[in-house]
């Protein structure tokens, strides 16, 4: 070998040391720098005509596992998912309060309770009567402030619904902007390890909010898809495109998070028609979806659901007590039913009038079994015929009963041995003739139709069947002038055009049921428009039938005494029609306190909703279910975040045994390749000495 060769094998030694060196301080540097991947550095010969002539550093390896680095990305996105819907729990189980507590839901109900049962002692006294009245008060002042909380909740989760996807969309960005940078630098034969340490941690932002997978492409470049395949990244970056709720009700529908291809050049999207919603499987946008589209308004249905029971409870008994003295006149709330309408009842009814003494004047039981009355025209006319024209008289659908003639008060029981019953009400219940309690829906959908009575409409109303993700499969117009007259006519134009998704029927109380189809057991039919009017009473079909995103849930809202008795409290019904007696009614009666009293003990059959299994239990216990499954899924999805969490931190502790920098392994190799150096350098020292013996010797 010539001197020269000994001295350029020498320069290439001392080159490719000091840029081990360098590649190992860096390394030491950043020790504690997250995402950072140490390097190592690969050497290789440098051959002339097949004989050594030095060395030379071929590539500055980045050492990472993608394997690892896959799942752990997957099991981030997991713990975040659950992490933002712990979030949402907690704000939520601080609203709901301790069940135990006088102030949380249960509390309210046992204090309504309560106060009703100290009505037995003494029903006379205004002092016991004002404090139910307040009890109900409180009670719709509780509902009402949850639900409002609820929707506050779901527009928190939908805020964070807009951030995250601009977290995602600058991440996209980014790792476009690294792809080509990566590919430039690999062409050039330039490293390229700081760039895909930026690269992963790109990707690990967009992991925290999004499930996501790599694959690779040309030049050291990366696609990026969901773990579902909906493409984020490949040539062309993606956009996630959304508009945030300005406000949000129970009836807000929110906008699907679209994807969209990015025109670099341009700064502009153009749409793909994919939505991102339906694909999500985890990650924070998963979570925050889910509480704002499944987890609250599953509480808020299932908050309604019992303020729907409540009211229709005390609103029971109250329309079979009388107030004492009997009232001048009952005015009831729209039903839609109209004068021509089959009455539909089965059983008995009395419709009393009184005098200024509480004396029954008057008084006619309709036989609602009887064959010759048939309609409400018919049950109108028998009244009037035995009270006085007048008596009863039904407008746009609600039902008025006024005295007349000398009487001075009416009033309505039922008869004990055969009551009357439609829908599970009886003939004042369903009129409401003498409700307690108003809220801002209807608290029953009980009809009382049956499939062969005529629907009564007019007008078309759109119907949707839509997903939790804001899926929307199928869509129809139900235009009540082009098809049959019954109600059986109706259910069969809905099934024939949502059938295969949900299935309508009728139920024996008259309610409009939905089943729904395998693969759709999240969904539900929407209005989208209805238009509709029965016999001109002003009652639409979705109100009717409580169809759409508002029921049951509005039911707590505006939960209140009515106006009239809240302010007389002595117009609280807490006595019974004694026919027989003189006088028929008296405010010394607690038999109406009683059965009020009996309410805190009595069984009633709750369906299943909102993900709560249908019960047959005391109003009491169904509030404590409620409270009891939202702290259980509370409960749940703490859980799954520690366990996500520790998952996740298990695959970053392989991960950190892969590519994590050892200080002790780096401080070896400061020494080894300083040694090399040091080694390459006396070479070049020799290779000197040897010229210069060369030079003296001539």
């Amino acid at each position: 070998m010539s001197l020269n060769a000994i001295l350029n094998s020498g320069v290439s030694g001392m080159l490719a040391h000091q840029t081990a060196l360098n590649v190992t301080s860096t390394n030491i540097a950043n020790v504690q720098t997250e995402g950072y991947a140490r390097k190592t550095v690969q050497y290789s010969s440098i051959f002339v005509n097949d004989i050594g002539t030095g060395v030379e550093v071929s590539e500055v390896r980045r050492i990472t596992d993608e394997f690892i680095s896959k799942e752990l990305r997957l099991a981030t996105a997991g713990s975040e998912q659950y992490k933002a819907m712990s979030e949402i729990y907690g704000q939520l189980q601080s609203l709901l309060g301790d069940p135990a507590a006088n102030n949380s839901l249960t509390g309210k109900l046992d204090s309504l309770n309560s106060a009703f049962a100290a009505l037995t002692v003494d029903p006379t006294m205004s002092v016991s009567r004002t404090a139910a009245l307040n009890e109900i008060t409180n009670f719709g002042i509780e509902t009402n402030r949850l639900l409002s909380q609820i929707q506050d909740l779901r527009k928190e989760a939908d805020t964070h619904v807009a951030e995250e996807i601009a977290v995602v969309n600058a991440a996209i960005l980014r790792l476009h902007d690294l792809n080509l940078e990566i590919k430039s630098a690999s062409q050039s034969n330039k490293p390229i390890g700081d760039l895909l340490d930026q690269r992963d941690q790109a990707l690990t932002e967009i992991s925290k909010v999004v499930d996501i997978k790599t694959y690779p492409m040309s030049d050291g470049a990366i696609a990026v898809i969901t773990d579902a395949g909906q493409q984020l990244l490949d040539f062309q970056p993606r956009q996630l495109v959304y508009s945030p709720a300005a406000s949000v009700t129970s009836e807000t529908i929110f906008s699907q998070i679209t994807l969209n291809v990015y025109d670099t050049v341009n700064k502009t999207v153009a749409p793909t028609g994919l939505a991102l919603d339906p694909e999500l499987q985890s990650g924070s946008l998963r979570g925050w979806l889910d509480m704002r589209n499944m987890e609250l308004p599953n509480l808020a249905a299932q908050i309604g659901s019992l303020s729907a029971e409540v009211a229709a409870q005390f609103n029971a008994v109250h329309n079979d007590n009388i107030t004492v003295p009997p009232p001048a006149a009952m005015t009831g709330r729209n039903t839609g039913v109209v004068a021509a309408d089959a009455h539909g009842f089965s059983g008995q009814a009395s419709f009393y009038s009184f005098d200024a003494n509480n004396n029954v004047v008057a008084s006619y039981t309709v036989d609602f079994d009887n064959p010759g009355t048939v309609t409400m025209a018919d049950v109108m006319a028998e009244v009037n015929g035995a009270l006085g024209a007048g008596t009863l008289s039904l407008t746009n659908g609600v039902l008025t009963m006024s005295a007349q003639g000398g009487a001075t008060g009416v009033g309505i029981a039922q008869e004990a041995g055969s009551p009357s019953d439609r829908g599970g009400r009886g003939f004042s219940h369903f009129f409401g003739m003498n409700d307690l309690i108003t809220s801002r829906i209807n608290t029953t959908y009980d009809t009382g139709l049956m499939t062969t009575d005529a629907h009564g409409f007019t007008g078309t109303t759109t119907l949707e069947f839509r997903g939790p993700n804001g899926e929307e499969p199928v869509s129809m117009t139900l235009d009540f002038g082009a098809i049959g007259g019954t109600m059986a006519d109706v259910v069969n134009e809905i099934n024939s055009n949502l059938g295969g998704y949900t299935t309508a029927s009728l139920d024996a109380n008259g309610a409009l049921i939905f089943s729904n189809g395998p693969g759709f057991s999240d969904y539900s039919v929407n209005v989208l428009a209805d238009a509709t009017d029965r016999g001109a009473t002003g009652m639409n079909f979705s109100d009717m039938f409580g169809i759409g995103l508002k029921y049951p849930g509005d039911a707590g809202f505006d939960f209140s005494v009515d106006p009239a008795i809240a302010a007389n409290p002595q117009l609280l019904a807490m006595a019974k029609i004694n026919p027989t007696g003189a006088p028929a009614v008296t405010n010394a009666d607690n038999r109406g306190a009683l059965a009020f009293q009996d309410l805190a003990t009595a069984r009633f059959a709750f369906g299943s909703i909102g993900g709560l299994t249908g019960s047959t239990v005391s109003l009491g216990d169904y509030a404590a279910q409620i409270l009891a499954k939202s702290g259980l899924d509370a409960a749940r999805a703490e859980s799954l975040q520690s366990d996500r969490a520790a998952l996740s931190g298990e695959f970053q502790n392989r991960l950190q045994e892969v590519s994590g920098v050892n200080m002790d392994e780096e401080l070896a190799n400061l020494i080894v390749y300083q040694n090399a150096y040091n080694a390459s350098a006396r070479i070049i020292t020799t290779a000197r000495e040897m010229y210069d013996v060369l030079i003296n010797l001539v």
